[in-house]
């Protein structure tokens, strides 16, 4: 199970201080992190055990038709995000 702290952590890691995430942590385990960097925002979802969605400057009309891009890990989608965003 991934905690808002260590959810906060990673984002820390993967981009210092220039970025702000807000962080959800449910109780099934599943977290949701909103990361806003400059002009631009992501918001990445998902549990340890089955895999994190990640979009980059999401349409109005995105908000609930799902990611187009995965990865396993949070770290590995923190990763794919801080590239997108370079």
């Amino acid at each position: 199970m991934t905690t808002e702290r260590e959810a906060h952590d990673a984002v820390r890691h993967a981009f210092g201080d220039s970025a702000h995430a807000e962080v959800t942590a449910f109780p099934a385990g599943n977290v949701s992190i909103t990361l806003t960097k400059g002009e631009h925002a992501a918001t990445i979802d998902g549990h340890p055990e089955s895999g994190w969605g990640w979009t980059v400057d999401p349409g109005d009309d995105d908000g609930f038709s799902g990611h187009e891009n995965t990865a396993d890990s949070l770290d590995e989608a923190l990763a794919d995000v801080r590239a997108a965003l370079l």
